[in-house]
């Protein structure tokens, strides 16, 4: 899951503006305009026979949960164009395979440099001994060995101009400086419930509708601060041994490391960027101890050492595909898809595991059955993602369409759906329409034998997978049971097979499966309202 972009839709009723509403009704009532009258409408068909056969074979003989430990506990951290992202990927393949779909290959595309986290070791030496829970960002340069230095605050968000910078000159040699202020740590355990009610999941099916809110004069635009790389510099020139800051969103021991904004900036992952300093995400806990020992005036002295590699002699990443192969449309085409890359910090379970294994899952059901579907269906797991999703960008720009040469590609016509599943290990109890009210009645149909599994409620809003949505074609989001866990873990230390749930995987996976089946197997693709973008 991207940190920002790939986050999943607040519990909250779903908002539209009326400006919205009003051009997403003008579609429906165009693409209505020109439908030929009938007497009756037509029944879409539902494939009980074939949706109880997905059931009971994933029910019986799923083999989710070791897929699950290969990937997190073998493979472990997926982090692009790693060693161990490559192995997972050669892994799938063979799995793939292994389930009797035997067109399943890497899909290779440009990327960049690889990096490897390969050894941290961070402890508080003065005034009192006590190891320190921390993680390098990703990308980040290592230590060239063991260092040790005082800690120095400065504060990154508060130097507007080099003057600010001025009070640190001569301050910086084999420091370890802190970036940010103390972080609020909570003092009570949230509620972890086990999924969504009924009335939560009927609220969030609403729209709400109401004007756009004009800016509220009081609104200001945070004041101007150095540009963060002016900073950087300035601190590297002065001698820093590395760059300190708490990930600024959970507490209780976890550690989220993520590609913060820098990060996705200057993409260090390109030949030519400029290297990223030193920096460590610490815990919050460990971090505001030093903190407070710093606000009395006592030294803190900090011993690291990182040791981080980075792969120059090949710039090519893979995505995984693998393809049950249609019949009479078989030009035509279903994809359902999950990353295989994840951030480094755990072994990315929950994010993207989850989707990964319950994607392979519902390809291992399907042929397993033996079902010969009209469309093909594709099944991808994509590299690349946490960075911008290189990997799903790649497979839509040359099979689809590209959005900076404004070219239309060959398969463009013949995508029906994509579906996506990203974070988390719960039930699957609903998916968004993005406002395409030609869908409702299909999805409807295509719901009644996963009801009794939880699948009740269409959202009319909501995201679409960006990659998709970019060139104007269909990418829905399956909406999960979400724990307070699940967005603890993700991208997080803890992000690990424990977090796992087998039964939602499991439903998950049946509900994939039956929903590409369902697809593949209609008389025309899905309807599309969105025109094209160019």
């Amino acid at each position: 899951m991207v940190s920002k972009q790939m986050e999943r839709a607040p519990q909250r009723p779903q908002i539209a503006s009326c400006r919205y509403l009003a051009s997403m009704l003008a579609s429906v009532l165009l693409v209505f305009s020109v439908l030929p009258v009938s007497s009756a409408p037509l029944q879409e068909p539902v494939y009980w026979d074939v949706a109880q056969q997905i059931r009971e074979e994933i029910f019986t003989n799923a083999e989710l949960m070791d897929n699950a430990s290969w990937l997190t506990d073998v493979f472990g951290p997926r982090v692009a164009k790693s060693p161990g992202y490559k192995a997972a990927a050669e892994w799938a393949v063979e799995k793939f395979k292994e389930y009797g779909i035997s067109n399943s290959y890497l899909e290779p595309y440009e990327f960049g440099i690889g990096y490897v986290n390969e050894y941290i070791s961070v402890h508080m030496m003065k005034p009192q001994y006590m190891s320190l829970l921390a993680y390098p960002a990703t990308w980040s340069q290592g230590t060239n060995g063991k260092v040790q230095g005082p800690a120095v605050y400065l504060d990154f968000s508060q130097i507007e101009s080099e003057i600010d910078l001025e009070p640190y000159r001569g301050r910086l040699m084999n420091a370890l400086v802190l970036t940010q202020p103390k972080q609020a740590i909570s003092t009570t355990i949230p509620l972890l419930p086990e999924g969504f009610t009924e009335e939560e999941l009927d609220t969030m099916a609403k729209i709400t509708v109401r004007p756009a809110n004009p800016v509220q004069p009081e609104r200001r635009a945070n004041r101007a601060t150095l540009p963060r790389q002016q900073i950087i510099d300035f601190v590297l020139a002065e001698g820093a041994a590395a760059i300190v800051r708490t990930d600024g969103r959970t507490d209780y021991g976890t550690v989220v490391v993520e590609n913060n904004r820098y990060t996705l900036e200057t993409k260090p992952w390109e030949v030519d960027a400029t290297p990223h300093p030193t920096e460590l995400v610490m815990s919050a806990e460990h971090y505001n101890r030093i903190m407070r020992i710093l606000e009395k005036g006592v030294p803190v002295e900090i011993e690291a050492n990182v040791r981080v590699s980075f792969s120059h002699n090949d710039l090519t990443d893979h995505n995984v595909i693998a393809e049950i192969p249609g019949t009479d449309l078989a030009h035509e085409l279903v994809i359902v898809g999950a990353h295989l890359e994840a951030n480094p910090a755990a072994t990315g379970a929950v994010d993207d595991a989850a989707g990964v294994v319950a994607t392979m899952e519902a390809a291992r059901s399907l042929a397993a059955i033996g079902v010969r579907p009209r469309r093909t269906i594709r099944f991808g797991l994509w590299g690349g993602h946490e960075m911008g999703l290189f990997g799903n960008r790649h497979h839509v720009r040359t099979n689809f369409a590209d959005p900076q040469t404004k070219e239309y590609k060959k398969d463009y016509e013949n995508l029906s759906a994509y579906f996506n599943m990203d974070i988390g290990s719960g039930r699957i109890r609903g998916v968004s329409i993005m406002g395409n009210e030609l869908i409702r009645s299909i999805f409807l149909e295509w719901m009644k034998p996963l009801r009794n599994l939880g699948m009740t409620h269409l959202f009319t809003t909501g995201l679409q997978h960006e990659a998709y949505e970019e060139v104007g074609l269909p990418g829905f989001y399956f909406e999960q049971d979400r724990k307070v866990i699940d967005n603890i873990n993700a991208h997080g230390s803890m992000d690990t097979y424990e977090r796992l749930v087998p039964e939602g995987l499991m439903q998950s996976a049946v509900v994939l499966a039956t929903f590409a089946y369902h697809a593949a197997m209609r008389d025309e693709k899905l309807p599309r309202v969105a025109p094209r973008p160019w």
